[in-house]
Parts: C-alpha cells; sequence; structure tokens
C-alpha cells in the first residue's frame, strides 16, 4: 500500500511537470514566432559568408532580447552550413518595429556556393516577452548619406531629445539599400551619446563591408533607414508607434522617401523568401513529445508492477511465489 503511495505520487508530479513544461513550450514558441524577416541578402567579405537584413517584431508583445540564427539551402534541398547565432541591433521591439541584423556564416569550404543559394531558413534563437520599452522622445533631426573621399558609405546628422528626461547611452542603428530597395548593408554609430532634454547630439554611421569604389554595381547604396537605440530610461505602459522611436529614410541624391521593404532578386542577394521559418519551436515541440513518452512509460510502468502485486497477491503458495518474483527482477535487473 506504501509503495502504491508512493509511484502514485511520482506519476502525478511527472504530470503536473509535464503540463508546466508544455505551457512553457507552448509560450516560448508563441513567442519565438512574433518574428518575420521581412528583406535580406549575403555577400562574401574576407572568406565569410555574411548575410544582412530587417527583422519584424509582428506579434503582440515587447521583444527583449531577440537573437536569430539560420541555415543556407543550396537547390538540391541541401543544408549547406549554420549561422553563428546574431543579436538583433535593437533593444525592447515592440510590435511592428523593425530593426536590422547581420548574420555569419563560419565555413572554410565554400565551394558549394557554385550551387548558387536557393533560400535561406531563419530561426529564432531567443525572443522573450518582456514589458518596457525604450524612452520614445527621440528624434533624427537632420540626416545626409554620402561617400568619403575613401569610398565608404556614412550616415550623418543630428538626434534631438524632445522630451522631459535624460538620454542614457543613445546610438543610431542603420540599414543600407540599393536602388531597388534590397537591404545590402547595417551598420551603427560607433559612439554614444548622453542627451539632456531639449539637447540634441551629432552622430554618424557607417555602411558596414562595403565600399562604393570596389562594390558590385548591385550594391551601390543610394538611401538608408534609420532607428535609434537608447539603453535608458525604459518605461513601462502602452508602448507607443515605432514610428515614435525616429525610423526615417533618406536617399544619396534627393532625400526622396523609397520603399525599404521591398524586395528584387540582385546577384548576390535572395531577397525574395519574406518568412522566417523558426527551428527553435520544432525543439520545443520534441520536447514536448519526449515528455508525453515519459509521463506514459511511467504509467505503464506504474501499472505494471500494480497488476504483478494483484496477482501476487491471490497465489497460494506464497514462498513460490515470491521466488518467481524474484527471478522475474534478475531478468529485469540484467
Amino acid at each position: 500500500m506504501r509503495k502504491s503511495l508512493i509511484y502514485s505520487s511520482i506519476l502525478m508530479a511527472l504530470i503536473l511537470l509535464s503540463f508546466g513544461l508544455v505551457s512553457q513550450a507552448f509560450s516560448q514558441s508563441s513567442q519565438q514566432q512574433n518574428l518575420k524577416v521581412i528583406n535580406y541578402s549575403w555577400y562574401i567579405y574576407s572568406g565569410v559568408l555574411v548575410v544582412v537584413g530587417t527583422v519584424q517584431n509582428v506579434g503582440p508583445t515587447i521583444l527583449q532580447p531577440v537573437l536569430i540564427g539560420g541555415i543556407i539551402y543550396t537547390p538540391d534541398e541541401t543544408a549547406q552550413v549554420w549561422s553563428n547565432p546574431c543579436r538583433v541591433y535593437a533593444s525592447h521591439m515592440i510590435p511592428q518595429q523593425t530593426a536590422p541584423f547581420l548574420m555569419e556564416f563560419p565555413s572554410t569550404d565554400l565551394s558549394w556556393l557554385s550551387q548558387g543559394i536557393d533560400h535561406i531558413d531563419f530561426q529564432t534563437i531567443q525572443a522573450d516577452a518582456n514589458d518596457t520599452y525604450q524612452y520614445q522622445d527621440l528624434t533624427i533631426a537632420s540626416s545626409k548619406l554620402a561617400a568619403d573621399s575613401e569610398g565608404v558609405y556614412w550616415v550623418t546628422g543630428t538626434i534631438q531629445n524632445i522630451g522631459t528626461t535624460f538620454a542614457n547611452k543613445v546610438r543610431v542603428n542603420a540599414a543600407f539599400y540599393n536602388s531597388s530597395g534590397t537591404v545590402v548593408a547595417v551598420g551603427y554609430s560607433p559612439d554614444s551619446y548622453n542627451i539632456s532634454s531639449s539637447d540634441s547630439a551629432s552622430f554618424r554611421a557607417g555602411a558596414f563591408d562595403v565600399n562604393k569604389t570596389e562594390t558590385s554595381p548591385d550594391r551601390q547604396i543610394t538611401s538608408c533607414t534609420l532607428w535609434i537605440y537608447c539603453e535608458s530610461p525604459l518605461l513601462s505602459g502602452t508602448p507607443p508607434s515605432p514610428k515614435s522611436f525616429g525610423s526615417t529614410v533618406l536617399s544619396t541624391t534627393d532625400n526622396s522617401s523609397t520603399d525599404s521593404n521591398s524586395n528584387n532578386n540582385g546577384s548576390n542577394n535572395s531577397s525574395n523568401d519574406n518568412s522566417s521559418n523558426p527551428a527553435a519551436p520544432g525543439l520545443n515541440y520534441a520536447a514536448i513529445i519526449a515528455i508525453i513518452v515519459v509521463v506514459i512509460v511511467a504509467a505503464l510502468v506504474y501499472l505494471r508492477i500494480k497488476s504483478r502485486k494483484t496477482s501476487t497477491a491471490k497465489t497460494t503458495k506464497p514462498q513460490a511465489v515470491g521466488k518467481r518474483g524474484q527471478s522475474a527482477r534478475r531478468r529485469r535487473d540484467a
């Protein structure tokens, strides 16, 4: 009787634990599905395959931190290389907010590239729900995009604090586009700025891994989008519109706006694939299945033991039954 209570307690604990883990796994899976890659391209830099693009929080919650990865497939549907995890250039992403990313695929052998890249399956590695968002009263007061004498693309301008709170460690993140609206580079300001209320600060942010005098025509930069990153203060409550964070689009020629989310196939990009295929939710489902299997096995073991005890109680020769039980235990142990 005492052992039956012990087995029953263990079984109940496993069932309750499985319910908790299943609930947590589904919750995490839901958060991971809130991310969507909306624009990307790839290039080779210093022997490393690099993917740059923008990702959007398409869910209803604030996400922090946000880490993504990817798997590259050739046209024969072979997975060729996995990326290192990369952090999206954003903090406390509010619903509908976009942000740039740079993802590296380390590989000593890129001979498979001769087959071409069919598509990239993007994975959400981490996207935790959060209840705080960045200080919103920062805006881009002015901006200019141009290549310097060495061919390096820079966007320069002024950040204005239009609120009543001191903004700490402010940076500018950027995504740079070609004439077709495809992301061909990303970057951020190398310096951070502390900006008092009603004050401003000058900034500059460069495009990584691209030089106007050396790059191919499809990677020539014509426009960019800017996002303001502020480490503190962090606010709680209903988050504002993403536009309140100073996102803007400007051009190297006439400062006219372009559709930075449009996609086009270039010689070194695969931006026609607009959906992310998170692998982490698949791992969650596998964990759920494993938990269910454990619970079922535990239940079967419990029922088997209980059945054997019942049959033992019905026998008329206790000593012989005891020996059979010992032999059974030895066989199970063996």
